[in-house]
């Protein structure tokens, strides 16, 4: 759809063309054609937060950032990409332009999907419309192929990806029903509900960056799903991204990987590991004393010291820890 505020088809089509020029030219890793989109002069800016941020406050440095890219990748890439919900706003010789870029690879194709949010402002030199602001914003978990489905917040389904269609026919520990996403067991479905609940409060501006000072990162909450016939926790991610809430999953997953990572990274004694792998199924220090087979005081003194390794003070915060090592997105 294609929305105006001055009419003009000729102005319209011919910033489409513009558009559609820069895009493809770039597929096709042709320099010369790209080249004919800009206004090339120090006044061009450029701002773009595409999996890289990167700003350029000349075209001479946009250029060089684009031919970088281009370098380090020289394979033309085969795709068709579209432009979505284009909004333009032409007055004088100056335009405004909004729009979605879709881009999809086609069969055999080494490159991944991508969906960004774009903005455009344009100049007219005699007949010729010219790029001079450019400015473009990625939603990285859309273009992931990890499984990803988008919930509102009583978890109602808004989007998933193909790989979250996939794999909902066969994983253990998620479902949906009447297009809302549930957890398998009743038992832990409310546990669900309230992670996406909690996460929707956080999608605001403010919100968001208060949380994500907190947790030092992305703001994302594992959820427990239920266990592996070996014990091993099954679990998903809630997680705020783009002002919108994510569920992740990501098929046949255990905690065994990661807490062997932990316990590579950290130093973690083979006695002091197997303390928190218990810990992690949902063993109380005591069960997992007896378990290993030592004292409850020995179980909190290896606790005390995977703390010190790895500088959380909880368990909470230690779990945190581990599935960090296996976040999907």
């Amino acid at each position: 759809m294609l929305k105006r505020t001055e009419y003009n088809e000729e102005d319209i089509d011919a910033i489409r063309q513009v558009l559609e020029n820069d895009i493809r030219s770039f597929l096709r890793r042709d320099r010369k054609s790209w080249l004919k989109t800009w206004v090339q002069e120090d006044r061009f800016v450029s701002i773009m937060e595409c999996g890289l941020k990167q700003f350029a406050h000349s075209f001479d440095e946009f250029r060089r950032n684009i031919f970088d890219a281009m370098d380090a990748d020289p394979t033309p890439v085969d795709a068709d990409f579209s432009l979505k919900n284009l909004r333009v706003n032409v007055k004088g010789d100056t335009a405004w332009v909004t729009f979605e870029e879709i881009v999809t690879p086609n069969a055999g194709a080494l490159a991944t999907p991508s969906h960004s949010h774009n903005i455009r402002i344009l100049e007219r030199d005699e007949s010729d419309w010219r790029i001079v602001f450019h400015g473009c914003w990625a939603e990285p978990i859309k273009d992931t192929t990890v499984p990803a489905i988008e919930v509102d917040p009583k978890g109602n389904v808004l989007w998933l990806n193909d790989e979250a269609k996939a794999e909902l026919k066969t994983v253990r520990g998620l479902l949906t029903s009447h297009a809302t996403l549930r957890a398998s067991k009743p038992s832990l479905d409310k546990g669900l509900k309230q992670a996406i609940a909690n996460a929707h409060r956080l999608t605001g501006f403010g919100q968001y960056n208060r949380a994500k000072a907190t947790l030092g990162g992305d703001v994302k909450f594992p959820v427990v799903l239920g266990e592996y016939e070996d014990g091993g926790t099954l679990f998903c991610w809630v997680k705020v991204a783009d002002g919108r809430v994510y569920v992740l999953f990501g098929g046949e997953r255990s905690l065994r990987n990661q807490i062997d990572t932990v316990q590579l990274i950290y130093g973690l004694s083979d006695a002091q590991t197997e303390v928190v792998r218990l810990l992690s199924r949902g063993f109380d220090l005591s069960e997992a004393a007896e378990h290993v087979g030592i004292s409850k005081n020995t179980a909190r003194t290896h606790l005390r010291r995977v703390y010190e390794k790895t500088g959380v003070g909880s368990q909470i915060e230690l779990l945190r820890l581990i599935i960090s090592f296996d976040t999907p997105v």
